[in-house]
């Protein structure tokens, strides 16, 4: 019987926080000769995306998205690309589902846990948003995540916030919670037996290079360090993050 799959492992891109999947928009007109499925998802309370029962969680976000990639694509396993956010839930996947792993791609995140400042902050600004009707000043979350300079920046900046705007209070909230209670999974790394790419935008201030080495080192690669973009370096440079990310997709 002739298989009407795509030849290639589907592509799972996972969103930064608190922007929804309109960030991969830019990278996705980039891929139009990628030979497999390409699945974006919006985290909890974002976009589209309802909140669930559960209590915030992003292995409960990983169990769904691994799920929902099975179901819509009939494929068991896929490469999976997560930004900030979605770089956490991709180690949950990696973790968890590590048959459902053909490659990662890791966009300026970081494999360690907050510490008890960062949990504070986090927990601290859920409650702030609990049952309001959004942020209180998208451009002001907005601004550290566009690292982008000169001409270019203010039109970043702007659909940035935008975006962010359109987020309720409650499901900003749910996912701090759930980043405040992630574990540290730089040892998962280690054991990740698919090719790797770590992303670094020059100009991020959310996440260091540091942080980058780090899971680099684990997954035993070098950092792509893209220059003069910041935290959404996908949304910022999709060119320079599609070239990164060619050899997850067999280009």
């Amino acid at each position: 019987m002739t298989s009407l799959l795509p030849t290639a492992a589907p592509l799972v891109l996972l969103n930064a926080f608190p922007v929804d999947r309109a960030q991969w928009e830019p990278l996705i007109a980039l891929l139009g000769d990628f030979d497999g499925d390409i699945i974006s998802f919006d985290m909890p309370g974002i976009g589209e995306m309802p909140l669930p029962d559960e209590d915030p969680s992003l292995d409960l976000i990983a169990d769904a998205a691994v799920l929902a990639m099975r179901e819509a694509t009939g494929h068991d396993a896929a490469v999976w690309v997560g930004c900030s956010m979605g770089g956490y839930v991709a180690l949950s996947v990696a973790e968890r589902y590590p048959d459902a792993v053909t490659g990662l791609g890791l966009l300026d995140t970081r494999s360690t846990a907050d510490d008890e400042a960062g949990v504070a902050k986090r927990l601290g600004l859920a409650d702030s948003l609990e049952g309001k009707d959004g942020a209180e000043d998208p451009r002001a979350m907005a601004e550290p995540l566009v690292g982008t300079q000169g001409d270019a920046r203010e039109d970043l900046v702007a659909a940035v916030a935008a975006n962010i705007a359109r987020h309720s209070g409650d499901g900003i909230a749910w996912g701090q919670r759930a980043m405040a209670a992630r574990p540290t999974r730089t040892e998962v790394l280690r054991l990740v037996d698919a090719p790797s790419v770590v992303i670094y935008g020059e100009n991020d201030t959310i996440t260091s290079l540091e942080d980058a080495r780090i899971m680099a080192d684990a997954l035993g690669v070098e950092v792509s360090v893209i220059a003069g973009v910041g935290h959404l370096s996908a949304y910022e440079n999709p060119q320079a993050v599609a070239d990164a990310i060619a050899p997850l997709l067999g280009h």
